[in-house]
């Protein structure tokens, strides 16, 4: 059968993270002739699972800390990277949907809040003015349009503050005194999708997402970082770190913000200001995901979200509604100055830290979190010993080809600079990944899915006319 589209150039993607599969699996689907270059030795980007691999071999590296003799207990999806599927309805969700995988509604769990100290649901603080400031300002969110750091719009009081940026600004990439208020607003008025808050049951997202783009997966070259991109002549001349060139018609670029913005890939000509300038207005910061399992659920089974820690902005109960043995997880997610703070340390002084966090929310039988949490045990002269307690983190900062998680608008960026970072090049460089989404989903999964159907759809439009 003949090719859909007649187009005798390849078509490079460059990354192998959910846009770039996508986006290569939309172009094959139209019968062009792609090729996919992967940094890294795996696909998959930010999505990242903890898999049988894993226990079966010691990948233990300074981003990722693990023992392979004490996996997680958990008889669920442990996730190390994206893990939040926002939308039932979304690009993601639809996915999942008709791969028949069943989701848990987070909606269903009862969040707990973290407050001067102390720990309470959101029934027990109505009556706090520090808590009510948080939860008012949360609610009206997507209609501020202060041009202003999340901190600066909320105003609220110090007591309240470690909350507030748990809520409304780790959960979008970064901490309450750099995000900005109205860029976050709109983006969520953009959404089109159901505000549901999932996870998924059974599989892992690493293993959903790789299967949905097996036929992507087989072809894609990895350990392949792009040290330069020359598209100054008809054609595309792309060279690797090693020296190795590719040829191409058209380029579509899936790398992570802080790749494109620190310069790892050369642009010859350099890339217009259109889409440089609109790269400035976007951060994107540390990262920090740890597991702790421990050998009882001090929290409450039916918990969801803890929110409000210093260290540890956001706690999920990693096995609520997902499991029918093992509801003692948590997964801890930080994003900014806490991530940067729990990355500095060793991962017995960063588990730690958590551990006291809790400890002090959770003080019965001297600290419950140091009193119930899991760890390794040494055989001394016949005598089993507890020692170190036992941890599963993933460091996104010290992902050499990543160094972050997602990206968010710094005070003065708009929608337009959204749009400008995605502006195609001359009609032969498209830009693809969660930072260049322009449909309210950036810093998601179904972000980078949506902008890989934008980047193709202009591609494609660039050859057919």
């Amino acid at each position: 059968m003949a090719p859909k589209i007649n187009y005798k150039d390849s078509v490079a993607v460059i990354g192998a993270g959910a846009a770039g599969l996508y986006a290569a699996d939309i172009l094959m689907a139209q019968g062009l002739n792609v090729f996919v270059l992967e940094a890294s030795s795996r696909s998959g980007g930010r999505i990242r699972s903890f898999s049988s691999n894993d226990i079966t071999n010691n990948n233990a590296t300074a981003a990722y800390i693990y023992d392979n003799n004490y996996p997680p207990l958990g008889d669920f999806p442990v996730e190390l990277g994206g893990d939040i599927v926002y939308g039932s309805d979304s690009a993601l969700g639809k996915i999942i949907s008709v791969l028949s995988i069943p989701m848990v509604d987070l909606g269903g769990a009862t969040d707990e809040f973290f407050l001067g100290g102390q720990v309470n649901t959101a029934s027990g603080w109505q009556g706090d003015a520090d808590f009510n400031a948080v939860e008012n300002f949360i609610s009206t969110f997507s209609s501020n349009t202060n041009n202003v750091s999340i901190q600066a719009a909320a105003g609220v009081t110090p007591r309240a503050q470690n909350l507030l940026n748990s809520q409304a600004s780790n959960l979008y990439g970064s901490t309450y005194d750099l995000v900005s208020a109205s860029g976050v607003a709109g983006e969520l008025l953009l959404r089109k999708h159901d505000t549901k808050r999932l996870t998924v049951k059974t599989n892992t997202l690493q293993d959903i997402l790789l299967s949905r783009f097996n036929n992507v997966v087989n072809k894609v070259k990895l350990n392949t970082p792009v040290a330069s991109i020359d598209y100054s002549g008809d054609s595309i001349v792309i060279t690797d770190i090693n020296g190795k060139q590719y040829q191409a018609g058209k380029v579509i670029i899936t790398v992570p913000l802080t790749v494109l913005k620190d310069g790892d890939i050369s642009f010859n000509p350099p890339l217009p200001a259109t889409n440089a300038t609109a790269a400035s207005k976007f951060g994107m910061d540390p990262a920090f995901r740890m597991i702790v399992d421990f050998k009882t659920n001090f929290w409450g089974s039916n918990s969801g979200f803890l929110w409000g820690g210093s260290f540890g902005p956001q706690y999920m109960n990693g096995g609520f509604n997902r499991t029918t043995t093992y509801n003692s997880t948590l997964v801890i997610t930080a994003f900014g100055q806490p991530a940067k703070q729990l990355s500095m340390q060793p991962g017995s002084t960063a588990v730690n830290l958590i551990l006291n966090e809790l400890n002090s929310l959770y003080p019965d039988r001297g600290g419950m979190a140091s009193y119930w949490v899991r760890k390794k045990v040494v055989v001394t002269n016949g005598v089993p010993q507890e020692t170190d307690p036992i941890v599963t983190s993933y460091d996104w900062f010290k992902e050499p080809f990543i160094r972050g998680g997602i990206s968010y608008p710094l005070v003065g960026a708009t929608h337009q600079d959204r749009i400008n970072l995605g502006t195609n090049v001359n009609g032969k460089l498209f830009f693809a990944g969660e930072a260049t989404d322009t449909s309210g989903d950036a810093g998601t999964i179904s972000g980078a899915l949506n902008s890989a159907e934008r980047a193709t759809t202009d591609l494609i439009k660039s050859i057919t006319g």
